[in-house]
């Protein structure tokens, strides 16, 4: 797992700050506020890009956890306000539907200048790894999720489990010799006398089989009782017709480490 560090807030509060810069420069006005929920996940994204990198070492050093269905960080979230407060954001609340609590956004909308001023103040891979995110996903909470929980550090661990970000580091791979198909192995000269061989060989065989009065046709298929009857055996396999209407399906939870999820290969 990922040993624990001191996150660097000056960093978090960056790249916060940056996302929603990012955002406010959409040409679709709706596009250019982000939730609470959207500053986390742009925030791990650049974690995760980061570790990719870096030996598996994330660019905050916060210390992430599976929540719910998503990569999770409480001291993220207690920076958010901090963060895009001192930006000079704005800051607007609607009642949700849900009768939970409010729906938070955030915007701000600035000069090119002050965006590229905030900007300088981290390195360029994390500000092109933002750029990237927020001009793919804006604040589209559905895609951003359904991508960032089939990560590496999310597939590796069960709800409430730390996330182990060095499962980024790149295994280096043997080298292997591309694989050039035969033909194009062979000189002009041998693919014209392979040619001029193959050729011979079919008129070899086709005047072979004149003289056998034999042909070559496909036969149709047989679709009577004897198909029907067999058709129905092979369903017959596959048990009882699964019943309509509603189930209830339980799985165990070592479902969370199971190979099917990880893409991990059994030895």
């Amino acid at each position: 797992m990922t040993a624990t560090t001191t996150p660097d807030l000056t960093k978090v509060h960056g790249i916060m700050q940056y996302a929603l810069l990012i955002a406010g420069q959409a040409d679709d006005r709706h596009e250019r506020s982000l939730s609470p929920i959207h500053l986390i996940k742009y925030l791990y994204l650049a974690d995760l890009d980061h570790a990719r990198f870096h030996n598996g070492q994330t660019f905050t050093g916060i210390d992430w956890t599976f929540h719910h269905f998503g990569p999770w960080s409480t001291v993220a979230y207690q920076q958010i306000e901090p963060a895009l407060s001192s930006l000079g954001a704005s800051k607007s609340k609607t009642q949700s539907q849900y009768g939970e609590q409010d729906w938070v956004r955030w915007s701000y909308s600035a000069e090119r200048d002050q965006v590229v001023q905030v900007g300088q103040g981290l390195p360029l891979e994390i500000r092109k790894t933002i750029e990237h995110y927020v001009s793919k996903y804006h604040n589209n909470t559905t895609a951003m999720l359904h991508d960032i929980y089939a990560t590496p550090p999310m597939l590796q661990a069960a709800p409430g489990e730390e996330l182990d970000f060095s499962v980024m580091i790149a295994q280096p791979k043997e080298a292997q010799e591309a694989h050039v198909p035969y033909v194009k192995r062979l000189s002009p000269k041998q693919r014209k006398v392979l040619k001029t061989g193959m050729a011979e060989l079919r008129e070899r065989f086709q005047q072979r089989m004149e003289r056998a009065g034999r042909s070559t046709h496909v036969a149709s298929g047989r679709y009577d009782a004897v198909f029907e009857q067999g058709v129905e055996w092979l369903d017959n396999l596959a048990g009882a017709p699964f019943p309509d209407g509603e189930v209830e399906v339980r799985f165990s939870d070592e479902i969370w480490k199971s190979v099917a999820r990880s893409g991990d290969v059994l030895s």
